[in-house]
């Protein structure tokens, strides 16, 4: 446990290092930036006097241990342009993200299975080929076209779906569609192609020379021996539809965390871009420490060699 928790906290660090740096690097000047959004005219004596405020006139390594400090402390600055703490804003555009996310991963954890199995179980039938060429277009597709496409085909020629915005459930359903289009195709794609390797092997073959009745096999046999890889792959599609989404409500006009972001970037509000590159960076860290506990629950041989080693460290 304390190796994990020194391992965690040094990947928070390395995250955190890459995140200052990567916003000092950017174009702009944040004292500049600063008094643009506070409507104050810019000359030497106005700049010197934000640089100051702003602890911009010491060395960079003084202010990433001020940032850092700060952070630890919970205090993650101010926005320039709101005036508001950016965590009552970061909490605030949380909400909307993972609500989108949360019905895209619903609906992509019922679609990809379904369709990857049944691809799989009927290849080389008409079905089969249909998956196919959907999920060679569900990845090819750019998400920003398939977005305004939709929004020209069900808000402005049908007039049946909002066109932006966060409303009832009807403006959720283009949004959840530009989302996780491409990943019902990628993860279709990826089951059918675990399950087809599956179905070559000799248990599954020995299985349906004993009689033993299809539903069985699919359960016990394919599902069973292709969890990991398939827990493993719908796992990592989490991260997408946190980062993915940064696009998709740019072009939905979607309160979260990616309208935020954009917002950010073009304004140049270097703490509000600095706390959701850092929360990208630690939700990633989650993400995968979930993945791994899920993938040890579900595979004994994991679980066991650790705690061999574990008696052999003690």
């Amino acid at each position: 446990m304390i190796k994990k928790l020194i391992s965690l906290f040094s990947i928070f660090l390395a995250i955190s290092v890459i995140t200052f740096f990567l916003v000092k690097l950017s174009p702009g000047d944040p004292a500049q930036n600063y008094l643009r959004a506070s409507r104050v005219s810019i000359t030497t004596e106005t700049l010197a006097a934000a640089r100051k405020n702003l602890g911009l006139d010491k060395p960079l390594h003084i202010q990433y241990f001020n940032w850092l400090a700060n952070i630890l402390k919970g205090d993650f600055g101010t926005s320039y342009t709101k005036k508001a703490p950016v965590t009552e804003l970061v909490t605030e555009a949380i909400v909307p993200t993972f609500q989108l996310g949360t019905f895209s991963f619903i609906i992509l954890i019922i679609l990809s299975p379904l369709l990857g199995v049944l691809s799989a179980i009927k290849r080389n039938t008409a079905f089969d080929y249909i998956i196919q060429v959907l999920s060679y277009t569900g990845v090819s597709l750019p998400t920003f076209w398939l977005g305004y496409i939709l929004i020209i085909f069900f808000s402005v020629s049908l007039k049946i779906l909002p066109v932006s915005g966060r409303g009832d459930w009807k403006n959720f359903i283009l949004p959840c569609i530009t989302l996780v289009l491409p990943l019902i195709a990628q993860t279709t794609f990826f089951i059918r192609k675990n399950i087809l390797e599956e179905m070559e092997k000799a248990h599954v073959e020995n299985a349906i020379i004993r009689g033993v009745s299809k539903k069985r096999i699919i359960l016990n046999h394919l599902l069973r021996n292709t969890s990991i890889p398939i827990i493993t792959v719908l796992s990592s599609n989490i991260m997408y539809l946190l980062t993915g989404s940064v696009l998709i409500e740019e072009i939905f006009a979607w309160p979260g965390i990616g309208k935020l972001f954009t917002t950010a970037v073009k304004t140049g509000d270097f703490p509000l871009i600095q706390i959701l590159l850092l929360f990208f960076g630690i939700m990633s860290i989650i993400v995968n420490e979930f993945t791994q506990a899920l993938v040890k629950y579900m595979d004994p041989r994991l679980r066991i060699k650790e705690n061999s080693k574990t008696g052999g460290a003690l």
